[in-house]
Protein backbone atom coordinates (compact mmCIF):
# COMPACT_ATOMS: atom_id res chain seq x y z
CA UNK A 1 0.00 0.00 0.00
CA UNK A 2 2.67 2.50 0.85
CA UNK A 3 2.45 6.50 1.43
CA UNK A 4 -1.25 8.00 0.98
CA UNK A 5 -1.64 11.53 1.19
CA UNK A 6 -5.52 12.46 1.16
CA UNK A 7 -8.75 14.60 1.90
CA UNK A 8 -10.53 13.49 4.72
CA UNK A 9 -12.94 13.99 7.04
CA UNK A 10 -13.16 13.21 11.08
CA UNK A 11 -16.06 11.31 11.28
CA UNK A 12 -14.44 7.53 11.91
CA UNK A 13 -10.75 8.80 12.64
CA UNK A 14 -11.29 10.21 16.12
CA UNK A 15 -9.38 7.45 17.62
CA UNK A 16 -6.39 7.96 15.36
CA UNK A 17 -6.19 11.56 15.29
CA UNK A 18 -6.31 11.80 19.21
CA UNK A 19 -3.52 9.70 19.26
CA UNK A 20 -1.05 11.98 17.02
CA UNK A 21 -2.63 14.60 18.55
CA UNK A 22 -1.60 13.43 22.27
CA UNK A 23 1.68 13.16 20.85
CA UNK A 24 2.09 16.89 19.11
CA UNK A 25 0.88 17.68 22.38
CA UNK A 26 4.27 16.73 23.84
CA UNK A 27 6.24 17.40 21.56
CA UNK A 28 5.61 20.89 21.01
CA UNK A 29 5.52 21.37 25.15
CA UNK A 30 1.81 23.11 24.88
CA UNK A 31 0.29 24.47 27.44
CA UNK A 32 -3.56 24.17 27.24
CA UNK A 33 -5.55 21.48 28.38
CA UNK A 34 -5.51 18.69 25.97
CA UNK A 35 -9.38 17.81 25.39
CA UNK A 36 -9.03 17.72 21.40
CA UNK A 37 -13.53 19.09 20.02
CA UNK A 38 -14.01 16.69 17.25
CA UNK A 39 -17.48 17.20 17.27
CA UNK A 40 -16.83 21.23 16.53
CA UNK A 41 -14.51 19.63 14.03
CA UNK A 42 -16.61 17.51 12.12
CA UNK A 43 -19.39 20.16 12.34
CA UNK A 44 -16.74 22.76 10.51
CA UNK A 45 -15.91 20.11 8.53
CA UNK A 46 -19.57 19.47 6.77
CA UNK A 47 -19.63 23.16 6.51
CA UNK A 48 -16.70 23.12 3.93
CA UNK A 49 -14.94 25.11 6.72
CA UNK A 50 -12.77 22.79 8.69
CA UNK A 51 -10.44 20.62 6.33
CA UNK A 52 -8.03 18.26 6.97
CA UNK A 53 -5.35 15.79 5.08
CA UNK A 54 -4.06 12.93 6.29
CA UNK A 55 -1.06 10.68 5.49
CA UNK A 56 -1.67 6.99 5.72
CA UNK A 57 1.50 4.65 5.38
CA UNK A 58 -0.18 1.16 5.13
CA UNK A 59 -3.19 2.66 5.82
CA UNK A 60 -2.60 3.89 9.16
CA UNK A 61 -2.79 7.63 9.83
CA UNK A 62 0.66 8.86 10.42
CA UNK A 63 0.02 12.37 10.17
CA UNK A 64 -2.86 15.43 9.92
CA UNK A 65 -2.43 18.65 8.19
CA UNK A 66 -5.40 20.77 8.80
CA UNK A 67 -6.79 24.47 8.16
CA UNK A 68 -9.95 26.61 8.22
CA UNK A 69 -11.22 28.34 5.20
CA UNK A 70 -12.68 31.60 5.60
CA UNK A 71 -13.14 35.12 3.72
CA UNK A 72 -10.99 37.78 4.56
CA UNK A 73 -13.18 40.02 7.02
CA UNK A 74 -11.02 43.20 6.53
CA UNK A 75 -10.78 42.43 2.19
CA UNK A 76 -14.36 41.68 1.07
CA UNK A 77 -14.52 38.72 -1.26
CA UNK A 78 -11.24 38.02 -0.48
CA UNK A 79 -10.76 33.81 0.32
CA UNK A 80 -8.46 32.91 2.77
CA UNK A 81 -6.76 29.40 4.76
CA UNK A 82 -5.40 29.62 8.29
CA UNK A 83 -2.97 26.81 8.85
CA UNK A 84 -4.78 24.86 11.77
CA UNK A 85 -2.57 21.50 13.34
CA UNK A 86 0.00 20.06 10.95
CA UNK A 87 1.93 16.58 12.89
CA UNK A 88 3.18 13.75 11.51
CA UNK A 89 5.11 11.04 13.53
CA UNK A 90 8.76 11.14 14.07
CA UNK A 91 10.74 9.39 11.11
CA UNK A 92 8.11 10.26 8.03
CA UNK A 93 8.87 13.98 6.82
CA UNK A 94 8.70 13.08 3.18
CA UNK A 95 5.17 12.75 4.66
CA UNK A 96 5.23 16.04 5.95
CA UNK A 97 6.27 17.85 3.11
CA UNK A 98 3.60 15.96 0.40
CA UNK A 99 0.88 17.07 2.85
CA UNK A 100 1.66 20.65 2.79
CA UNK A 101 1.88 20.53 -1.16
CA UNK A 102 -1.44 19.14 -1.27
CA UNK A 103 -2.79 21.27 0.89
CA UNK A 104 -1.41 24.24 -1.46
CA UNK A 105 -3.05 21.78 -4.64
CA UNK A 106 -6.30 22.25 -2.77
CA UNK A 107 -6.50 25.99 -1.55
CA UNK A 108 -5.35 26.67 -5.53
CA UNK A 109 -8.89 24.30 -6.36
CA UNK A 110 -10.74 25.92 -3.78
CA UNK A 111 -9.85 29.87 -5.41
CA UNK A 112 -8.14 30.95 -1.53
CA UNK A 113 -6.27 34.00 -2.73
CA UNK A 114 -3.96 34.04 0.81
CA UNK A 115 -2.67 30.85 2.86
CA UNK A 116 -1.55 31.81 6.14
CA UNK A 117 0.91 29.50 7.63
CA UNK A 118 1.98 29.14 11.21
CA UNK A 119 5.15 27.22 13.09
CA UNK A 120 6.06 26.41 16.56
CA UNK A 121 9.08 27.56 18.15
CA UNK A 122 9.43 24.15 19.84
CA UNK A 123 10.09 20.26 18.85
CA UNK A 124 10.62 19.41 14.79
CA UNK A 125 8.79 22.51 13.96
CA UNK A 126 10.37 25.01 15.00
CA UNK A 127 12.62 24.83 11.67
CA UNK A 128 9.60 24.88 9.20
CA UNK A 129 9.54 28.39 8.25
CA UNK A 130 12.71 27.64 5.58
CA UNK A 131 10.03 24.99 4.20
CA UNK A 132 7.58 27.70 3.65
CA UNK A 133 9.70 29.99 2.71
CA UNK A 134 11.04 27.95 -0.41
CA UNK A 135 7.27 27.15 -1.64
CA UNK A 136 7.09 30.99 -2.13
CA UNK A 137 5.28 32.27 1.71
CA UNK A 138 7.13 35.45 2.89
CA UNK A 139 7.42 36.17 6.91
CA UNK A 140 4.62 38.69 7.31
CA UNK A 141 4.36 38.63 11.49
CA UNK A 142 4.95 36.58 14.38
CA UNK A 143 2.02 35.30 17.16
CA UNK A 144 2.60 36.03 20.55
CA UNK A 145 0.05 33.72 22.96
CA UNK A 146 -1.20 35.83 26.19
CA UNK A 147 -2.25 33.36 28.87
CA UNK A 148 -5.16 35.26 30.34
CA UNK A 149 -7.08 32.19 32.70
CA UNK A 150 -5.20 29.79 34.67
CA UNK A 151 -5.91 25.93 34.10
CA UNK A 152 -4.83 22.39 33.98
Amino acid sequence: MGLTIQMEGIEGNWEALERLAAQEQIEISEQRRFRPDFESMETLNKAGIFRMITARLDGRIIGYFTWLMDFDMESKGTLIVNQGAWFVEPGHPIAAVKMLERAIEEFKKAGVEFAYFHHTIHGRGATVGRLFEKKGAKLSGHTYTLRLKEGP
